[in-house]
């Protein structure tokens, strides 16, 4: 029967167990923690749990498991134990993808006494190598595999987008046609004789209704890329002064006031005048809906490093994160049944990536929404009608 000593912690070896036994036994654990490494990697569900998985069965390997630790750096995140810091011999090897260093795999000795000497055998700092080194494939492989998903993500996304396009085209051009007649035949009965004060209410309705079916299908045909831009020259401040002017007074009821900070020396952009001023009202609209209980709206113009900037800033209910990351997609709408369409800022993230801008959202719940959007200042040719 063999005896075990024990000298401030570190297990020595048998007294009858010769170097030889003993050197087997330290290569059977370092085979058995490769092989163990290679499980997980195949096995775990994701390089976390890979990396907290390895730093369980590297301690094992090791010449002294009972005092070692480990630590694995990969990335921005770090797994290891607290103990780690208390060490007072390591060894290290690097984890590297393609030529970059990532991280790194640590080994230490917890502090216990006089430390070992030798701390480490040469056979477990090239374990050490071999389990680096089969990180940085199972690393790079969970890499491959995660950009695989997104550019899935973002075929799907595309395709769904695709089709939205097609049958919302379809859809516009089917009710383009009687909608035309309706809103025909509603003046003709005006024009056709006196109607009693029921009579002229309902065909206001009538006409107030067909006027707002319109628009909706107007919104549709432009996100499905239906209307063919007019490209001209477009000063961003006549387009808001037009837009404000024109817009019905009752619109802005139930306490909305409404500010302009317009820059004055606003060069002019190469846009689709009709589609820009879509994009404000459309704001303005999504700024007004986000105030139920009146509110201030900010409407400012601006330009600097290329780009005319139109910011659009209210201080209504505001939006979580999970909303704002969804805004942009087609028919999403936090408003109830029969009170938006989901077209708006769908329909603004269109025109202004067709007119190759931008926008930047802030919000935040209770602290209201800004909407920064910039288009690029291009050298207009006034002979040019067409992009």
């Amino acid at each position: 029967m063999s005896v075990g000593l024990f000298t401030f912690g570190i297990a020595t070896p048998p007294l009858f167990m010769s170097s030889t036994e003993h050197a087997l036994r330290e290569r059977i654990k370092e085979l058995k923690c490769i092989y163990e490494l290679s499980r997980i990697g195949a096995s775990a569900p994701d390089l976390a749990t890979v990396l907290k998985k390895t730093l369980k069965i590297l301690p094992a390997s090791m010449q002294f498991p009972r005092r070692a630790v480990a630590r694995i750096k990969a990335g921005d995140e770090e797994y290891g134990s607290a103990d780690f810091n208390r060490t007072d011999a390591r060894i290290s090897s690097p984890i590297v993808i393609g030529k970059k260093k990532y991280g790194s795999v640590s080994v230490g000795y917890v502090k216990q006494g006089k430390a070992p000497t030798p701390a480490f055998l040469t056979e477990e700092r090239k374990l050490l190598q071999v389990v680096s080194r089969e990180l940085s494939f199972i690393i790079q492989r969970h890499q491959a595999e995660e950009e695989k998903q997104r550019l899935k993500l973002q075929l799907q996304h595309v395709e769904r987008l695709a089709f939205v396009g097609e049958l919302t085209a379809g859809i516009a051009h089917e009710l383009n046609e009687p909608l035309g007649r309706i809103l025909g035949f509603a003046q003709l009965i005006r024009k056709g004789g006196p109607l009693n004060a029921q009579q002229e209410a309902d065909m206001e309705r009538i006409l107030k209704a067909s006027l707002y079916t319109r628009e909706i299908i107007k919104k549709l045909m432009i996100f499905s890329r239906q209307m063919p831009p007019q490209i001209s020259a477009v000063n961003l401040n006549e387009t808001v002064s037009n837009i404000l002017y024109f817009m019905d007074a009752p619109y802005f009821s139930g306490n909305i006031r409404i500010t302009k900070k317009l820059d004055p020396d606003l060069p002019v952009i190469r846009a689709d005048a009709v589609q820009i001023s879509q994009v404000l009202v459309n704001l303005l609209t999504n700024a007004i809906h986000a105030m139920p209980d009146g509110g201030d709206v900010l409407i400012s113009t601006s330009h600097r490093n290329g780009f005319v900037t139109l910011t659009v800033k209210d201080n209504g209910v505001g939006m979580t994160p999970e909303v704002k990351e969804k805004i942009f997609e087609p028919f999403f709408t936090t408003k109830p049944v029969g009170q938006g369409t989901g077209l708006g800022l769908s329909v603004v993230d269109g025109i202004v990536s067709a007119h190759g801008g931008r926008i930047n959202v802030t919000s935040a719940p209770g602290k209201g929404s800004r909407f920064e959007v910039m288009i690029p200042v291009r050298t207009y040719n006034r002979k040019s009608k067409t992009s």
